[in-house]
């Protein structure tokens, strides 16, 4: 797991390169790190091999895999090549270096992820403990702007307490309203959007607290996905002037998911689920009982469609998702397992959202158990 990270980044937009030089201070030894499938290391801390592998689990998932010839605790790695997209295995994961729109996330692997060529570790890697980390990015051509959701003096940036990065780089429009930051492909449709977005986010504080001082938005072109990190997030820009903004209320709603264990995160169910069933009351708070009751069904909908294409989802249990695969059940069936508790619990389902965020980490036993204390109602998951 990574504790503190430097990254200095030269970016090539004429040829979608980059070079960099990474500095990991990690919280154990590893031996063993993934970089993007267009990255090859040219020097390390110690004797090297780096060769194109598929994950475990995700087979067409091609990444460059460094083994160090012993574990270390401080690595410097030194790589270059072209960033590759993987959107033919991942449409939304779309990242390259280019003049019209560059994308850097984690998903990407465009810095060094410790972590064995596994599904289940990566993952278990990038929720992991937060880290630090600092970046300096160069070769920006003059008309574009880096946009990130951390702090940015010039060419350095900087987040703490993060465990993802994301860097967008595109001709943006910034726009500041204490607490929101924007970065914006275009200004038309978005005097509206922060008006909801002010809605939202007091929505959200009134019944959970406040929970950052500052929310960054990154406009990203279409099918790129919608992502959140920590006080910030992705998303596309028909989604930013919607009718109802509901993608950018769910990366919102982000901020106050409860923190998962590894083992737990892999469903999904404690991010996704509960950012999804927060989306639903934020759409009935601004927009009323009868948006969110679409909302509702839509969710009911999508479930059976995947209920018809996988028929053993309707009997598997929320903690059995992740390990087979099915972590897209907590956008739906998820959502609409806290909509069903939400129903019995009354007001006390928001005690029990409380009770969840101040735990440091929480599993499927101990929702169960909180669910018990705080409600009265035995859960199953």
């Amino acid at each position: 797991m990574i504790k503190r990270l430097e990254l200095h980044l030269n970016l090539n937009f004429e040829r979608g390169t980059l070079e960099a030089e990474a500095k990991l201070k990690l919280a154990g030894k590893a031996g063993t790190f993934l970089l993007n499938r267009g990255l090859r290391v040219d020097s390390a801390s110690v004797p090297f091999s780096c060769r194109l592998e598929g994950l475990r689990g995700f087979e067409t998932f091609k990444a460059s895999v460094i083994r160090l010839k012993e574990p270390l605790e401080e690595v410097e790695l030194n790589y270059l090549g072209r960033l590759e997209s993987y959107e033919s295995v991942l449409p939304y994961l779309k990242d390259s270096i280019s003049r019209g729109y560059t994308l850097l996330r984690t998903d990407s692997l465009f810095y060094p992820i410790p972590s064995e060529p596994d599904f289940e570790s990566i993952i278990k890697s990038v929720v992991g403990p937060e880290f630090n980390a600092e970046i300096t990015v160069e070769g920006v051509p003059e008309g574009l702007v880096v946009a990130f959701g951390g702090e940015i003096c010039g060419n350095r940036l900087r987040i703490e307490g993060t465990n993802r990065l994301d860097i967008a780089i595109a001709p943006f429009t910034v726009i500041e309203e204490e607490p929101f930051r924007l970065f914006v492909l275009g200004e038309k449709g978005i005097e509206r959007t922060l008006k909801l977005l002010e809605k939202a986010y007091g929505f959200y504080s009134s019944i959970l607290g406040r929970r950052a001082d500052k929310f960054t938005v990154i406009e990203t072109p279409e099918n790129y996905g919608g992502q959140a990190g920590k006080g910030y997030a992705l998303v596309t820009g028909s989604s930013l002037r919607a009718e109802i903004p509901t993608n950018l209320y769910h990366e919102l709603a982000h901020l106050w998911n409860p923190r998962a264990t590894p083992e737990a995160h892999l469903s999904r169910f404690f991010d996704e689920a509960f950012a999804n069933y927060l989306t639903a009351l934020a759409i009935r708070e601004i927009h009323g009982e009868e948006a969110f009751n679409r909302f509702i069904e839509g969710l009911k909908r999508d479930y059976e469609v995947i209920v018809r294409r996988f028929p053993e989802a309707e009997k598997l249990r929320p903690s059995e998702w992740g390990r087979l695969g099915l972590w897209e059940l907590s956008y739906t069936k998820g959502a609409l397992i806290l909509y069903e508790l939400h129903r019995r619990a009354g007001d006390a389902f928001y005690d029990v959202l409380r009770r969840l965020l101040k735990e440091e980490k929480v599993g499927f036993e101990r929702f169960r158990r909180i669910v018990k204390e705080v409600a009265g109602i035995e859960v199953t998951v």
